[in-house]
C-alpha cells in the first residue's frame, strides 16, 4: 500500500464517521418521533401502561444522546476513534478465535498422526521428545488450561483432579502465583498453540542422519 493510499483512506476517515452519525441520529429521530406520536387514552393515563411508555421513551432518548456525543467525539477525532475501533475489533477477533482445550487436543492429534507416518529414525528428536512429554502430562492429568479471553495458557498441575490425597487437595500447597510462569507449556492464540507449532517445524527430519 502506497503513502498516497494510506493519506486518501485517512481523509475519507472524517466523511465515513460523519455519514454513520447521520445515519444513527435519523434512525434514532424516527424512533423518538414515533414514540412521540404514541398517546394513551384518559383512562389509560396515570397507570401502569403509561409509565411503561414513558420508561421506554426515556431510555430510547438516553441513547440518543449517548450516540450523538459518540459520533461527535469519532467526526472531531477521527485518528483517534479509528485506533480505538481497530483495538475493539482485534479484541473481538481475537476472542472468537481463542483456541480452546479441544482444539489443543485436536492439534496434539495431527502433530501425532504426522509423526508416526514417518520412520523412528526420520523423526525430529525435539518433535518427538515434545508430543511424548504432553502425552505423559495427558496420562497424568495434569495439563491444564487458563483463558484470559484472547489468549489461552497450557500449564501443568501438581496432581490429578480426581486425586484426593491431602497434598492434592490443602490449598497452602497449591500452585503459587509468583511462580505460575514456570508452568506454563504452551501458549494458545488465533485459533492454534504455538509451542506445539513451533515444536513440530521439520519434524520428519533428523539432523543426527544427515
Amino acid at each position: 500500500m502506497s503513502l498516497n493510499s494510506g493519506a486518501r483512506g485517512f481523509r475519507r476517515a472524517p466523511s465515513l464517521f460523519r455519514n454513520t452519525f447521520e445515519q444513527l441520529k435519523t434512525r434514532y429521530d424516527t424512533l423518538q418521533a414515533r414514540l412521540d406520536a404514541i398517546t394513551f387514552p384518559e383512562r389509560y393515563k396515570g397507570t401502569i401502561l403509561e409509565k411503561w411508555a414513558m420508561y421506554w421513551k426515556n431510555l430510547v432518548i438516553d441513547y440518543k444522546e449517548m450516540v450523538i456525543d459518540t459520533g461527535r467525539t469519532m467526526r472531531d477525532r477521527p485518528v483517534r476513534s479509528s485506533v480505538y475501533v481497530s483495538l475493539l475489533a482485534g479484541s473481538l477477533y481475537a476472542g472468537a478465535r481463542n483456541p480452546s482445550e479441544t482444539d489443543f487436543y485436536d492439534q496434539f492429534r495431527r502433530a501425532y498422526n504426522q509423526l508416526s507416518l514417518v520412520h523412528p529414525t526420520c523423526q525430529n528428536p525435539i518433535a518427538s521428545q515434545h508430543l511424548t512429554f504432553l502425552e505423559r502430562c495427558h496420562n497424568e492429568g495434569i495439563l491444564r488450561r487458563l483463558s484470559l479471553g484472547v489468549v489461552s495458557f497450557l500449564w501443568l498441575d501438581n496432581y490429578d483432579k480426581g486425586l484426593a490425597i491431602y497434598k492434592a487437595v490443602c490449598p497452602y500447597l497449591q500452585p503459587r502465583y509468583m511462580t505460575f510462569h514456570e508452568r506454563i507449556i504452551d501458549v494458545g492464540f488465533n485459533g492454534k498453540f504455538w509451542v506445539l507449532e513451533r515444536k513440530m517445524i521439520d519434524y520428519d527430519i533428523n539432523e543426527e542422519n544427515l
